[in-house]
């Protein structure tokens, strides 16, 4: 029997589609020249010798010389991030040339655990936007210092991994315990090996003899470069390396400037992490993070094979990353290849998007109900706010601060402050030192295993009055409380409850603004349209009246994520992360 795509080939059947009239980026050999793609259902069949422009087929296309590269390919994000579902985040990134993601559902995993993460990968069946899903490696992110909805641990990590919807291993946060061999995430490793899944890496400052002994470990991936010494380092020693571009963290021009002179790097890709769906919008996708490279000095043809060829080569995916016979027909067009523009997007050998539409909807699969209520926890009160001392008439009390800002490539450390004890009650709003005004934080266990509470003192999240709370904290995504005063706190948290999650700030005891995001306290059922604006006047009226400052929201969620140095959060109690321990608030009293 004939295999029809070699006929097709061979010319010996029609093809299906040719797009004409284009100029290839040459993902193999960077040049590009003047050609012609031909396509049998979904996978490209011939590509033209350099000059020739024209192909026979069912269905022509004229390309108007415009460029074509293979359809971009972002290596590591959290769909949940972007604060859509699955079938509306694939109709936000399509416009924008993204054909293939990897998608680590840790956010859902860490509020409804395994049927969480089921949700998410029904969901991202029968769409254009191709799904990798890896399995949350880290739920909780960091065990022994947080507790989340579920647990996943070497058993449910070895049942889970075998799965045929599973494409591997998500990103390695506890890279503490790989690289100390605890007792959890050695197993882990050893169950995506046995499963044949590669396992992708976080490893925020991870340098020297411990990087070695995380890529010895099998992990040989990280997206948390934010210095270029490091990513440089990374580099050299044969890790993937992902450029992120996210809404929070921005690593392009530190890690271009230490790479544009080196040439073509096969170990370098591209990945957006953690981007809202108004960013989604307003900047791009992959094609932005290319785009960034570009601008700070990555040739544009060596940046596209960054997010296409090199994507694929590190997921071993060789029926992506490229335009040449055998691959899967997932093509882009641009009108220009600096400024990643996108005109036309074709996925599996359809064309899905063109002139500025998408030319089919996406499937839609709502959640389950009871994915809308999981923010449980008791009414909140003022007095849960108090940071109190058991000395009786104690004056003074130092204490551990969680400073924001600390250093490149360190976003928290701690500080040691002292402060005035009134009537056995720390007081923060005699402080004018360093990063001043001091602010409360109270994390919240939200999952309903228990009535977990912790109150600390943050430095340099600059909120002078009012407060905000969120659902979204990640990776445990407890209710999270920042702010000033007593009474809006417990106003801004038992709104979000009410909401069934989401974010909301007030202020002087009225509502400033609020973002209700029910399913799972972390996603709305809108599409991107509809969320963007939404989430701009939130942001917008989050930096005008509560916290002044660029990234409102990153400074809000990120405090309680125990794996990013080095002083964190969680509803068991201020977090060392280096050392992965709990350390007390209180230091000293006098």
């Amino acid at each position: 029997m004939k295999n029809k795509m070699v006929s097709a080939a061979r010319g010996e059947l029609s093809l299906d589609l040719s797009i004409e009239n284009i100029k290839l980026v040459n993902v193999f050999t960077g040049e590009i020249y003047p050609a012609a793609i031909g396509i049998f259902e979904d996978k490209i069949v011939h590509v033209t010798r350099p000059g020739e422009t024209a192909l026979e087929a069912k269905q022509v296309i004229d390309g108007k010389g415009k460029y074509a590269i293979p359809g971009l390919i972002d290596t590591h994000l959290h769909i949940e991030s972007s604060m859509l579902t699955p079938w509306a985040y694939a109709e936000a990134v399509l416009p924008h040339g993204t054909t293939t993601i990897v998608t680590d559902p840790h956010e859902i995993g860490n509020v409804l655990g395994a049927e969480g993460v089921d949700y998410m990968i029904k969901a991202s069946k029968g769409l254009a936007l191709r799904i990798l899903t890896f399995l949350p490696s880290c739920v909780p992110s960091a065990p022994g210092v947080e507790t989340s909805g579920a647990d996943f641990t070497p058993e449910v990590i070895e049942e889970l991994i075998n799965r045929e919807d599973i494409d591997g291993l998500a990103e390695v946060m506890n890279y503490v315990g790989v690289i100390q061999q605890d007792d959890r995430m050695p197993k882990i490793l050893e169950a995506a090996k046995k499963a044949g899944k590669i396992a992708q890496g976080h490893a925020p400052t991870v340098t020297g003899r411990d990087l070695s002994a995380y890529l010895v470990s099998g992990v040989d991936s990280d997206h948390e470069c934010r210095t270029g010494e490091e990513a440089l380092e990374k580099i050299q020693a044969g890790m993937f390396v992902e450029i992120r571009e996210s809404s929070f963290s921005l690593n392009a021009a530190a890690i271009c400037e230490y790479i544009k002179d080196k040439g073509y790097l096969p170990n370098v890709c591209l990945c957006s992490d953690d981007v809202k769906a108004n960013d989604l919008l307003q900047r791009g996708h992959m094609n932005h993070v290319v785009r960034r490279c570009i601008e700070e000095g990555i040739s544009p043809v060596n940046a596209i094979r960054y997010g296409t060829l090199n994507a694929a080569e590190r997921l071993k995916r060789r029926d992506l990353g490229a335009i040449a016979p055998g691959r899967i027909a997932d093509i882009v067009l641009l009108e220009n290849i600096e400024t990643m523009v996108v005109s036309d997007v074709f996925t599996s050998g359809k064309q899905i998007f063109s002139d500025g539409k998408l030319l089919r909807e996406q499937n839609k699969v709502n959640p389950p109900s009871r994915f809308f209520n999981t923010v449980k926890v008791p009414d909140i009160k003022e007095d849960d706010f108090t940071i109190t001392v058991e000395q009786k008439g104690a004056s003074k009390a130092k204490v551990r601060v969680i400073e924001y800002d600390y250093a490149p490539g360190i976003p928290t450390n701690f500080m040691e402050v002292t402060l005035p004890v009134v009537d056995g009650e720390i007081v923060l709003n005699h402080y004018d030192g360093k990063k001043a005004p001091l602010n409360y934080i109270g994390v919240y266990h939200r999952h309903g295993k228990n009535n977990n509470k912790t109150v600390g003192i943050l430095a340099g999240y600059g909120i002078e009055e009012g407060a905000v709370a969120t659902s979204v904290a990640h990776d445990c995504h407890h209710l999270a409380v920042l702010g000033t005063n007593k009474k809006d706190r417990a106003l801004a948290a038992n709104r979000v409850k009410e909401l069934n999650g989401g974010m909301a700030a007030f202020k002087n005891g009225e509502l400033v603004a609020e973002l209700p995001l029910p399913v799972a306290g972390l996603m709305s059922t809108a599409t991107a349209e509809e969320l963007a604006p939404e989430i701009d006047k939130f942001v917008n009226l989050l930096e005008r009246e509560i916290m002044p400052g660029k990234n409102p929201i990153h400074r809000l969620i990120a405090v309680t994520l125990p794996v990013i140095p080095k002083a964190k959060i969680s509803d068991l109690g201020l977090v060392d992360v280096d050392k992965q321990e709990i350390v007390p608030l209180v230091l000293e009293v006098v």
